[in-house]
Protein backbone atom coordinates (compact mmCIF):
# COMPACT_ATOMS: atom_id res chain seq x y z
CA UNK A 1 0.00 0.00 0.00
CA UNK A 2 1.41 3.39 -0.97
CA UNK A 3 1.56 6.33 1.40
CA UNK A 4 -1.07 8.14 -0.70
CA UNK A 5 -3.40 5.15 -0.41
CA UNK A 6 -2.85 5.03 3.38
CA UNK A 7 -3.72 8.73 3.61
CA UNK A 8 -6.83 8.28 1.47
CA UNK A 9 -8.05 5.35 3.53
CA UNK A 10 -7.17 7.16 6.75
CA UNK A 11 -9.10 10.25 5.69
CA UNK A 12 -12.12 8.17 4.71
CA UNK A 13 -11.98 6.38 8.07
CA UNK A 14 -11.88 9.74 9.86
CA UNK A 15 -14.82 11.08 7.87
CA UNK A 16 -16.85 7.92 8.49
CA UNK A 17 -15.78 7.68 12.16
CA UNK A 18 -14.31 4.21 11.60
CA UNK A 19 -11.35 2.44 13.03
CA UNK A 20 -8.79 3.33 15.62
CA UNK A 21 -7.20 6.77 15.96
CA UNK A 22 -4.51 7.32 13.32
CA UNK A 23 -0.86 6.69 14.16
CA UNK A 24 0.35 9.10 11.50
CA UNK A 25 1.20 12.72 12.40
CA UNK A 26 -0.68 14.11 9.37
CA UNK A 27 -3.83 12.09 10.06
CA UNK A 28 -3.61 12.96 13.77
CA UNK A 29 -3.58 16.66 12.85
CA UNK A 30 -6.64 16.14 10.62
CA UNK A 31 -8.41 14.20 13.37
CA UNK A 32 -7.91 17.15 15.72
CA UNK A 33 -8.90 19.82 13.21
CA UNK A 34 -12.02 21.95 13.39
CA UNK A 35 -12.78 21.35 9.74
CA UNK A 36 -13.21 17.58 10.04
CA UNK A 37 -16.71 17.86 11.49
CA UNK A 38 -17.70 20.22 8.68
CA UNK A 39 -16.38 17.78 6.07
CA UNK A 40 -18.38 15.00 7.76
CA UNK A 41 -21.56 17.07 7.64
CA UNK A 42 -21.03 18.07 4.00
CA UNK A 43 -20.38 14.45 2.98
CA UNK A 44 -23.49 13.30 4.81
CA UNK A 45 -25.61 16.14 3.42
CA UNK A 46 -24.50 15.34 -0.13
CA UNK A 47 -25.30 11.65 0.24
CA UNK A 48 -28.69 12.44 1.81
CA UNK A 49 -29.49 14.74 -1.11
CA UNK A 50 -28.63 11.96 -3.55
CA UNK A 51 -30.82 9.49 -1.68
CA UNK A 52 -33.76 11.88 -1.71
CA UNK A 53 -33.49 12.14 -5.49
CA UNK A 54 -33.43 8.34 -5.96
CA UNK A 55 -35.53 7.03 -3.05
CA UNK A 56 -38.44 9.44 -3.17
CA UNK A 57 -41.06 7.60 -1.12
CA UNK A 58 -38.75 6.04 1.45
CA UNK A 59 -37.01 9.34 2.21
CA UNK A 60 -40.34 11.13 2.56
CA UNK A 61 -41.53 8.44 4.97
CA UNK A 62 -38.32 8.64 7.02
CA UNK A 63 -38.70 12.41 7.25
CA UNK A 64 -42.35 12.09 8.29
CA UNK A 65 -41.26 9.71 11.04
CA UNK A 66 -38.39 12.03 12.07
CA UNK A 67 -35.72 9.39 11.57
CA UNK A 68 -34.24 10.34 8.18
CA UNK A 69 -31.08 12.03 9.47
CA UNK A 70 -30.32 9.36 12.06
CA UNK A 71 -30.80 6.45 9.64
CA UNK A 72 -28.81 8.11 6.85
CA UNK A 73 -25.98 8.80 9.31
CA UNK A 74 -26.07 5.23 10.67
CA UNK A 75 -26.00 3.77 7.18
CA UNK A 76 -23.15 5.87 5.82
CA UNK A 77 -20.99 5.67 8.91
CA UNK A 78 -21.43 1.92 9.24
CA UNK A 79 -21.31 0.63 5.67
CA UNK A 80 -19.02 0.72 2.69
CA UNK A 81 -20.77 2.73 -0.02
CA UNK A 82 -20.54 2.95 -3.75
CA UNK A 83 -19.55 6.24 -5.39
CA UNK A 84 -22.41 5.63 -7.85
CA UNK A 85 -25.72 7.07 -6.67
CA UNK A 86 -27.79 4.30 -8.24
CA UNK A 87 -25.91 1.55 -6.40
CA UNK A 88 -25.75 3.62 -3.23
CA UNK A 89 -29.53 4.09 -3.29
CA UNK A 90 -30.30 0.42 -3.87
CA UNK A 91 -27.84 -0.56 -1.12
CA UNK A 92 -29.41 1.92 1.32
CA UNK A 93 -32.91 0.59 0.59
CA UNK A 94 -31.73 -3.02 0.98
CA UNK A 95 -30.12 -2.08 4.31
CA UNK A 96 -33.34 -0.44 5.52
CA UNK A 97 -35.27 -3.54 4.52
CA UNK A 98 -33.24 -5.57 7.01
CA UNK A 99 -32.27 -3.01 9.69
CA UNK A 100 -35.48 -1.16 10.45
CA UNK A 101 -37.80 -2.25 13.25
CA UNK A 102 -40.71 -0.37 11.65
CA UNK A 103 -42.70 -2.60 9.26
CA UNK A 104 -43.85 0.37 7.15
CA UNK A 105 -40.26 1.56 6.65
CA UNK A 106 -39.17 -1.96 5.70
CA UNK A 107 -42.05 -2.43 3.28
CA UNK A 108 -41.65 0.97 1.62
CA UNK A 109 -37.90 0.42 1.26
CA UNK A 110 -38.44 -3.08 -0.19
CA UNK A 111 -40.98 -1.71 -2.65
CA UNK A 112 -38.78 1.14 -3.81
CA UNK A 113 -35.74 -1.15 -3.95
CA UNK A 114 -37.66 -3.48 -6.28
CA UNK A 115 -38.64 -0.55 -8.51
CA UNK A 116 -35.01 0.58 -8.77
CA UNK A 117 -33.82 -2.96 -9.51
CA UNK A 118 -36.36 -3.36 -12.30
CA UNK A 119 -35.46 0.08 -13.69
CA UNK A 120 -31.80 -1.03 -13.69
CA UNK A 121 -32.69 -4.04 -15.85
CA UNK A 122 -33.41 -6.85 -13.40
CA UNK A 123 -35.55 -9.62 -14.87
CA UNK A 124 -36.55 -10.88 -11.42
CA UNK A 125 -40.14 -10.54 -10.21
CA UNK A 126 -40.19 -9.02 -6.73
CA UNK A 127 -43.00 -9.49 -4.23
CA UNK A 128 -43.66 -7.06 -1.39
CA UNK A 129 -46.32 -7.63 1.25
CA UNK A 130 -48.06 -4.61 2.74
CA UNK A 131 -50.20 -4.49 5.88
CA UNK A 132 -52.12 -1.47 4.54
CA UNK A 133 -53.27 -0.15 1.18
CA UNK A 134 -50.01 0.68 -0.63
CA UNK A 135 -51.47 3.16 -3.11
CA UNK A 136 -52.96 5.19 -0.25
CA UNK A 137 -49.61 5.14 1.60
CA UNK A 138 -47.74 6.39 -1.46
CA UNK A 139 -50.39 9.05 -2.14
CA UNK A 140 -50.16 10.23 1.49
CA UNK A 141 -46.37 10.49 1.19
CA UNK A 142 -46.78 12.42 -2.05
CA UNK A 143 -49.37 14.94 -0.88
CA UNK A 144 -48.64 15.18 2.86
CA UNK A 145 -51.87 13.50 3.99
CA UNK A 146 -52.06 11.24 7.02
CA UNK A 147 -50.54 7.82 6.45
CA UNK A 148 -53.22 5.12 6.58
CA UNK A 149 -53.15 2.66 9.44
CA UNK A 150 -52.46 -1.03 9.09
CA UNK A 151 -55.48 -3.15 8.20
CA UNK A 152 -55.29 -6.15 10.56
CA UNK A 153 -57.35 -8.49 8.38
CA UNK A 154 -55.88 -7.53 5.01
CA UNK A 155 -52.70 -8.31 3.15
CA UNK A 156 -51.73 -6.44 0.00
CA UNK A 157 -49.45 -8.43 -2.27
CA UNK A 158 -47.52 -6.36 -4.80
CA UNK A 159 -45.54 -7.89 -7.63
CA UNK A 160 -42.95 -5.74 -9.38
CA UNK A 161 -41.16 -6.80 -12.52
CA UNK A 162 -40.56 -6.10 -16.19
CA UNK A 163 -42.79 -9.08 -17.08
CA UNK A 164 -45.64 -7.86 -14.83
CA UNK A 165 -48.39 -5.90 -16.60
CA UNK A 166 -47.70 -2.19 -16.07
CA UNK A 167 -44.58 -3.25 -14.07
CA UNK A 168 -46.55 -3.28 -10.78
CA UNK A 169 -49.58 -5.40 -9.86
CA UNK A 170 -51.40 -5.45 -6.52
CA UNK A 171 -53.86 -7.93 -5.06
CA UNK A 172 -55.74 -7.66 -1.78
CA UNK A 173 -56.23 -10.73 0.39
CA UNK A 174 -58.65 -10.80 3.31
CA UNK A 175 -57.52 -12.98 6.20
CA UNK A 176 -60.05 -14.60 8.49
Amino acid sequence: MTQLERYQRGLLDLIKRRGTPPCDPYLESVAGSRGLEMVREIALWWRALQLEAQCHFTCRLLKRLNCFDALVRAYFEGNPTSPFVEEQSRDFLAWLGTHSDDPLIRTTAEFEHALLEVAAGSVEIYEVLWDRHPERVLAALENGAEIPLAEPNCLYRIQIGAQVADTVACTREVRE
